[in-house]
């Protein structure tokens, strides 16, 4: 498990373009692009509202979730966002 005190940080590279039935993440520098799932969206609007940190996320997400099993939302949080680290789309900046 990733240890929840690492600060996740959305590359400035990265345009979020809200589609009609999708939110699509684009790198601008590698035109790789990813269309968010609902949780993903969710992570990505939390990221930049400055909740940075996997408790943070979770605590936000659990709270805006009427439909998901709480047990289940962390590891949801963290698949969203170790694909967008892989990506490039978010750099993880440990905690010193």
């Amino acid at each position: 498990m990733l240890p929840s005190s690492d600060r996740y940080v959305p590359a400035s590279t990265v345009e979020c373009t809200r589609l009609e039935h999708a939110t699509v993440l684009t790198a601008a520098d590698t035109g790789e692009s990813l269309a968010l799932s609902p949780t993903g969206k969710e992570v990505w609007t939390m990221l930049h509202a400055q909740r940075r940190t996997v408790d943070r996320l979770v605590m936000g997400l659990a709270r805006r979730s009427s439909g998901y099993e709480l047990a289940q939302i962390p590891d949801q949080v963290l698949a969203e966002l170790d694909s967008f680290v892989q990506r490039g789309f978010v750099e993880r900046v440990a905690n010193v």
